[in-house]
């Protein structure tokens, strides 16, 4: 006999927030949600009617096995509500929460019948440990299956068991791996690690319904024991370091260290995450979920959790920034002028996202170092297989032609910083390409407007400003000029987030967003030289206020050309508040580029790196051996800077209209593109947890003793006058 109901707490609408709960006689099967959901979130609603589900299913003697299912192929649950995180401010109700959680999922875990999760696309977070409160997990074998436990990046710890039952299902050492680092595993790697027990492949043969309905019933068969699965066994180095007290403590041992490393002590969830684990291993399952709900409580309120929280929700915004048009996506070819660092690591980019790329390069030096950066930069990509790369690869063509492009429907600029020879490139383009064809600079400094010139249709011009190395960074300033089209922008915007980045569109002043508010900071680095204190000390403060590197060590990454290129458009442009001493332009001309020749402020190649003994004489200074200014002061001579240009970009309107959205854009951009503390939330979520009047204050007093680039702005000044935020337009 069979039937089906949604199980659905009192205060539940419709089937919004419900599990479906299906018994087809000896077999149980609970839906995560409804199809048109695409995935499950654990609302306090959705956990209820979990609860009730599984009270009637342990209420059902004739049930042997459940199976336990997402709502559709595309997620099996994408974890806790965020939105509702952001709202605790009261560690008790954060504690209380997670206790809810952990009883509803305990009685999962607490039924006779064998139980099964099967999963398809997201299983993260909450979802992740109820799966783990399964006694077996069906993965479909698929790009979009992932599963982990990724609330370390929200500030927070996982809190309805993951510290719990992760390691003693996998071990201590792997488990601390995807805990401490907020990790979510492909499939393959979640069966090595023994996360999974068993995957279902994906057959050109079967469409998505087909595909699912086979996880569905693989995960039956498994239920009903029509399917005996042999479990991957913990190995034995790591059984000794799980479930022994010399083993623990050297792991815990390791693993703080290795925190404190990574996070200098800016984060502390990581740090709660990892006594709960192994506090949990030592006293029991039951101590351990008290000490993992206790600190979920605490870690919620957090200034850390709510920075990352809010930038989560800017991740999100900025990720359906293009996707009205993302359609007109499929199918696209993509053009990348220039075969440097930048155009290879675009190509590459595109490449791994399944699209055909010419690359056009007039030397044939520069064609071979194209083609093997993209080759290393592919075999680098853990999600592609040989086969994979071997495609990526058979799309590929380097030419020396730009006739090349003629069928092109996107073309990228990323060629030498130099207008007249990119509007020569760009006039060619126009002439050659398509009408309906995109055309985008790359640049970091020229005016959009003006390369858009040398084009008879400018609209189709676009700024799309990735940042070096492409690989890796995550924004792309989608650059608006005078005459670009909603269409063009939003289009780059959609490449870019099939790319995997992070799109910000902004208008076409000089620097953009992203240079210009880094450029103070960067001209105060070399006041602070100027004034005898060493490079060490003053990347010492950066790194000290959360962020990845100083601003020193960061010209030599970026390279001082390009950084010394940028300083005089910005000083041209902006006057006094950019300027410096002149040490980028005397680098160069003694031919110390930084990082990409091995010869900068730092001596490249060392390990660990050090400053160059040499630098200090080359530039003429004599370096103070005293204590003078005191960090803090230091921190604030760079920081303030960088939100003082921040505010003035907000009510320029570089980032859009001012308010809550172009302030987030602001947030987000600082944080992806120039590397600002992902714990402060943004510059000016960080000026927001000071308050215009400190803000201001400390600006003045900055002014008195250094000198007038420090002093406040008018948007400043006016919110500070009228104790508003940095989120709200000023008249």
């Amino acid at each position: 006999m069979e039937t089906t109901s949604e199980s659905s707490s009192p205060s539940s609408a419709g089937t919004a927030g419900s599990v479906k709960i299906e018994l087809k006689g000896a077999l149980a099967v609970i839906r995560l949600g409804s199809p048109e959901e695409k995935t499950s979130i654990l609302t306090q609603q959705r956990i209820a009617s979990l609860e009730q589900a599984l009270d009637r299913i342990a209420a059902a003697p004739e049930v042997k096995g459940l199976v336990v299912i997402g709502p559709a192929i595309t997620g099996f649950c994408g974890g806790a509500d965020v939105a509702a995180i952001q709202t605790v401010t009261d560690p008790a109700l954060g504690e209380r929460l997670a206790r809810q959680g952990q009883d509803v999922f305990a009685k999962l875990a607490a039924l006779k019948c064998t139980t099964v999760a099967a999963i398809s696309g997201a299983c993260v977070g909450g979802g992740c440990e109820l799966a783990l409160c399964c006694d077996y997990r069906i993965l479909l074998d698929s790009p979009e299956t992932k599963i982990g436990l990724p609330e370390i990046k929200l500030g927070i710890v996982p809190g309805f068991g993951g510290t719990q039952r992760l390691p003693r299902l996998i071990g201590l050492p792997n488990a601390l791996d995807i805990i401490l680092g907020g990790k979510v595993v492909p499939a393959k790697k979640a069966l090595r690690l023994g996360l999974a027990d068993r995957l279902v492949g994906v057959s050109v043969e079967r469409d998505k319904a087909a595909t699912f309905a086979a996880l569905e019933s693989t995960a039956a068969d498994v239920a009903t024991g029509k399917l005996r699965i042999q479990r991957t066994p913990i190995a034995l180095g790591h059984k000794l370091m799980t479930f022994t007290g010399l083993g623990r403590s050297l792991v815990q041992k390791r693993a703080r260290a290795e925190v404190l490393k990574e996070t200098k002590g800016h984060y502390p969830a990581p740090l709660r995450a990892l006594d709960a684990a192994v506090q949990g291993l030592a006293l029991g399952l039951g101590e351990g979920l008290k000490r993992e709900a206790r600190a979920l409580g605490e870690m919620i309120v957090t200034p850390e959790s709510k920075s990352l929280v809010h930038l989560y929700f800017l991740t999100e915004s900025a990720s359906k920034l293009g996707r009205p048009v993302a359609e007109h996506l499929e199918g696209i070819s993509v053009g990348v002028v220039g075969g440097g660092v930048m155009g290879a690591g675009i190509a590459s980019s595109c490449l791994a996202q399944g699209m055909p790329v010419i690359v056009v390069e007039p030397s044939a030096e520069a064609r071979s170092k194209a083609s093997t950066h993209i080759k290393n930069s592919l075999g680098k990509r853990r999600s592609l297989s040989d086969k994979d790369r071997e495609e990526c690869l058979e799309r590929l063509r380097i030419s020396d032609q730009l006739e090349e492009l003629t069928g092109a429907s996107v073309v990228v600029e990323a060629i030498v910083e130099d207008l007249e020879t990119k509007r020569a490139v760009f006039e060619r383009l126009g002439a050659l390409t398509e009408p309906s064809a995109v055309l985008a600079s790359n640049t970091s400094s020229l005016p959009i407007t003006e390369i858009a010139r040398a084009v008879s249709d400018p609209q189709r011009v676009v700024g799309m400003h990735f940042f070096n190395p492409v690989e890796k960074m995550p924004l792309v300033e989608v650059v608006r000029g005078g005459a670009t089209s909603d269409m063009a922008a939003l289009l780059t915007a959609a490449l870019a987030g099939r790319l995997g980045k992070y799109p910000v569109i902004v208008e076409d002043v000089p620097g953009f967003l992203v240079n210009r508010i880094l450029s103070p900071y960067i001209a105060e680095a070399a006041h602070l030289l100027a004034e005898g204190l060493p490079v060490e000390r003053i990347d010492a403060a950066a790194l000290d206020f959360g962020m990845p590197m100083g601003p020193v060590r960061l010209l030599d990454e970026v390279g001082l050309d390009v950084a010394a290129k940028v300083q005089q458009i910005m000083t041209e442009s902006y006057g006094a508040r950019m300027q410096a001493p002149d040490y980028l332009r005397r680098m160069v001309d003694a031919g110390r580029l930084g990082k990409k020749n091995g010869k900068g402020f730092y001596r490249h190649g060392d390990i660990p790196e050090q400053v160059a003994d040499d630098v200090y004489t080359l530039l003429g200074l004599t370096v103070r051996d005293d204590q003078r200014p005191a960090t803090e002061v230091l921190q604030e001579r760079l920081v303030l800077p960088l939100v003082n240009e921040a505010v003035r970009c907000l009510d320029e309107r570089v980032a859009g209209s001012p308010g809550k959205e172009a302030a987030g854009q602001i947030d987000l951009a600082t944080v992806m593109g120039m590397g600002f503390a992902p714990f402060r939330g943004g510059i000016l979520h960080y000026a927001e947890s000071l308050g215009a009047r400190t803000v201001a204050a400390r600006l003045d007093s900055l002014a008195e003793t250094y000198g007038p680039r420090f002093v406040p702005c008018d948007g400043i000044r006016a919110r500070a006058a009228g104790n508003l935020s940095f989120y709200v337009a000023i008249e």
